[in-house]
Order: structure tokens, then C-alpha cells, then sequence
């Protein structure tokens, strides 16, 4: 072997090494640092069979996100939404609208004064009033729909909408809505199971979303890792001036975020480059970094050292360092973005990255769409949902309806935000508010139809 490529060799094992060694004093870290998972009275139930009118006409749609009506909120289709309750959606016939997860977008709500890190009551219901606050046509649109008597209003609660578990901002939906709270014409919650129908919001089969204690929140707050993309990483990129940044949240799965950036078509653009390699040091810190928040183990039982109810009291202070950490954490991503980003790859290297970028995104787009099919398959075998029909979820963004087998059918309700298909081509997705309608010809067994709102002069089409 000659000198040089020892040379190479040598690097390359001190490397490694390093790394190892890095890696080691992050789990011993991890271990030390764990904490236990306390639930608290801020929960929500499961809607079961015994709560679920039967023979009753049903409209599903996932995934709104209504969010503070600034540059973070990807909700645009006020009017269509409201069009879609007013002329569809409320009529003669006794109607269950059920908003199945993710309906507020809770993680980008910033108000002046309010700490992005306070997980209250209080908090969770000043984000609610200015959403409602922003889109207030919607919210009169959805009182003019329960103002029916018949009518009945579900809401699920989905990982964007987890603040939904607070009392509080559970009583502003309801008084926005002209009812005092609570009241059972408008009620929330974790799943819905009767009817012929098995319905979650879906972030239960996404390991970047998936909580330890759905069922309510925390002592301290449960944060999963997809809520710290959000508020650490895509919140502070979406503030940019570049045409593609408000849409990064549009991208699902939430770990296909790194190819995403990528694939960037302008990768030959300083500015470009800079806004890709912020996004990129901000993802690998928070991934690589785990916080006090993200739990490394079920929250069972007794955690490591500092579980201990001497270390209780420190959490306050940690919480402050966590804060102070983002901080500096997105002051280092502008860092490496400045200086990286003013020095131009070759064009052959950025076709190449773009190429396997784009192929990437395909790829996990294709396992996380099979994904939550194979899970909801799993559910359809088991014996408390053999003579359930119809599975469904939204979370993906993804519109989908697989058959199951033996009658059963999985429905993936999709979203009424943008869908970016193609980054490159800014192909976006034609079928624009898809929303599944189920109802019981036989008066028992239901029948779902994926359908898409185009407007009030046409009537719904179905999803291609």
C-alpha cells in the first residue's frame, strides 16, 4: 500500500473513530438524561360504538390545517371550504361532519408576548383564537352547518392539533362556533370506532410523530420529533424570501424533508444554496440532538438518574437552555449556510445530487403511502374489527383507497392544503379538497366514496 493511500487510510479510521466515540457519549447521555412521562387530567376519549349514531350520513375530511393567517399558514381555500359546508355539507338530510386530525395548526401559530415553547392551557387557547380569528368565514360556515339540529361536528385530534387536548381550546372551537362548552353536538376525539368504521388521525403509524401518550398530554410536554422539525427547522426556513419556502411544510413524509431540500431547482443560485444548507445543519442538529422532551424509551416505570424527584425541580431551567439551544442552533445553520453557500458546486455535481434527490423522494413517498396500508391491514385482522369496513386515516397528505380483502377497504382521506408532486416541475396536485362521503344503502353496512370539491356549480367528482 503506498504512502498516500495509508495516509487516506489513517484519516479515514480516526474518523470513524470519532464518530464512534460520539455516538457512544450520546447514548450514555440519552440514558442519564431520561425522564418519566407523567399524564395529566388533559386528555381526550376514544369515540366508541356506543356513541356513534348508526345509519347516519357521514362527510370526513382530514388535514385542513387552518393556521394564524400569516406567512406560516398553508391554508388558502377559505372560500372553496366554506362553499363546500354551506352548499354540501348542510342540508335536509341529519349530517355528521367529522374533521378527522391535524384540522389547527397549532405548531405554527406565533403571537407576540407567547413563549413558542409554552405547552398551557392559556397558551393553547390564545393559538386557538387567532385561528379562529383568521379564518373566521370557516368557523361561521361550520355554525351555520351545527345550528341544524341534526347535525352533529367530530373532531378528531391529530400531532399539528395535539393543544386540542386543553380544556380551553377545546371551549373556543365550541364557543366559536355559537355553543357554550361543552356541548355533545360538537365533541372531540382520540379515535372513532362504530358504524362499520375504524377511523384514527394516522400519526400513530409514523415513527416521527408517533407519541408515547396520545391519549393526553404531560408532565413535562410530550414534544416528537416532527414537532421539533416543525418549530425549530421548517418555521424558521418558511420566514424566507424564496418563492419555494412557504412550501416545505407540503411535503410528506417528514423525513423525505432532507431530500426535498436536494432537490431544489435552483441549487445554482448563491441564495438557494444558502436556504438548502441552513435547512440541512438545522434537520441534522435536530435529529442528531435529543432534547428533554423527546423521550427515549415508553415512559413506563422509573427513568434514568435524573428522574429522581430531586432533578424535578431543574426542568424549568433546562426547558430555558433548550430555548437558548434553538437559538443558537439556527444562528449556526446561517453560519454554515453563509460561508458553504457562496462557493459553487460544479453543474454535473448538482444534476447528479437533483437526480437521486428526486428518485429518493419517490421512493419514500411509495413506502410511507404502502406503510399505513400494511398497518391498517394488520388492525382489519383482528378480531374487534373482522366485521368493521372501512379503515381510514388522513396525516399522509396522500389520498389513497387500497382494498383489504374480504370487504374491507382502506381510505386515506388526503388534504385540503397544497401537495407539491414534482419540486423540480412544481407539478402541484389537480385534485385540490378531496373529502370521503360514507353512507348505508342497506342501513347497516357502510359505503365510502373518496370524492373531490371543485366547486358549487358541479357536483363532486370521484377521486381518481
Amino acid at each position: 500500500m503506498s504512502a498516500t493511500l495509508q495516509r487516506i487510510a489513517r484519516v479515514a479510521g480516526l474518523g470513524l473513530g470519532f464518530a464512534g466515540l460520539a455516538f457512544a457519549a450520546r447514548w450514555v447521555f440519552v440514558q442519564c438524561r431520561r425522564v418519566m412521562l407523567t399524564p395529566t387530567d388533559y386528555t381526550t376519549p376514544p369515540l366508541g360504538p356506543d356513541l356513534i349514531r348508526p345509519n347516519c350520513r357521514r362527510i370526513i375530511v382530514s388535514d385542513l390545517h387552518l393556521g394564524g393567517g400569516d406567512r406560516l399558514d398553508d391554508f388558502e381555500a377559505d372560500q372553496e371550504l366554506i362553499a363546500f359546508l354551506d352548499q354540501y355539507v348542510r342540508n335536509a338530510e341529519p349530517t355528521e361532519l367529522i374533521l378527522a386530525g391535524d384540522t389547527i395548526e397549532f405548531l405554527q401559530v406565533r403571537i407576540p408576548g407567547l413563549d413558542d415553547e409554552e405547552w398551557s392551557d392559556a397558551a393553547a387557547a390564545q393559538r386557538m383564537r387567532v385561528v379562529i380569528a383568521a379564518h373566521a368565514g370557516v368557523f361561521a360556515a361550520l355554525a351555520r352547518f351545527i345550528a341544524l339540529p341534526a347535525n352533529q361536528i367530530t373532531i378528531l385530534i391529530g400531532n399539528h392539533d395535539f393543544e386540542l387536548h386543553y380544556p380551553a381550546a377545546k371551549a373556543a372551537f365550541t364557543q366559536a362556533l355559537g355553543l357554550a362548552y361543552p356541548d355533545p353536538r360538537v365533541r372531540f376525539g382520540l379515535s372513532y370506532h362504530g358504524g362499520g368504521i375504524y377511523l384514527v388521525h394516522g400519526n400513530q403509524f409514523d415513527a416521527w410523530n408517533r407519541f408515547v401518550h396520545f391519549a393526553g398530554v404531560c408532565e413535562p410536554f410530550e414534544v416528537v420529533r416532527g414537532t421539533q422539525i416543525v418549530k425549530e427547522v421548517i418555521n424558521d426556513l418558511e420566514e424566507d424570501q424564496l418563492p419555494i419556502a412557504p412550501l416545505l411544510d407540503n411535503v410528506k413524509p417528514t423525513s423525505a424533508f432532507f431530500w426535498y431540500l436536494l432537490a431544489l431547482p435552483r441549487l445554482r443560485n448563491t441564495a438557494s444554496r444558502r436556504f438548502f444548507l441552513r435547512g440541512v445543519t438545522g434537520f441534522l442538529q435536530v435529529v442528531a440532538w435529543p432534547t428533554p422532551h423527546q423521550m427515549p424509551i415508553t415512559g413506563q416505570g422509573p427513568g434514568g438518574i435524573l428522574s429522581a424527584p430531586i432533578f424535578l425541580g431543574v426542568w424549568a431551567w433546562i426547558a430555558t437552555l433548550r430555548r437558548q439551544r434553538v437559538a443558537r442552533q439556527q444562528r449556526f445553520s446561517r453560519q454554515v449556510s453563509a460561508v458553504a453557500g457562496g462557493v459553487p458546486p460544479p453543474d454535473q455535481v448538482i444534476d447528479q445530487v437533483q437526480s437521486e434527490a428526486a428518485r429518493q423522494i419517490r421512493r419514500e413517498m411509495r413506502r410511507f403511502r404502502d406503510h399505513y396500508a400494511r398497518e391498517m391491514l394488520k388492525i382489519a385482522h383482528q378480531p374487534q374489527h373482522r366485521a368493521d369496513r372501512l379503515f381510514i386515516c388522513g396525516h399522509t397528505h396522500l389520498a389513497q383507497v387500497v382494498p383489504l380483502g374480504h370487504g374491507q377497504t382502506y381510505i386515506n382521506t388526503g388534504t385540503w392544503t397544497e401537495v407539491i408532486y414534482d419540486v423540480e416541475a412544481m407539478l402541484r396536485q389537480e385534485q385540490r379538497f378531496p373529502f370521503l362521503e360514507v353512507r348505508y344503502p342497506d342501513g347497516v353496512t357502510p359505503e365510502g366514496h373518496l370524492l373531490v370539491w371543485d366547486n358549487p356549480n358541479e357536483a363532486p367528482q370521484m377521486w381518481r
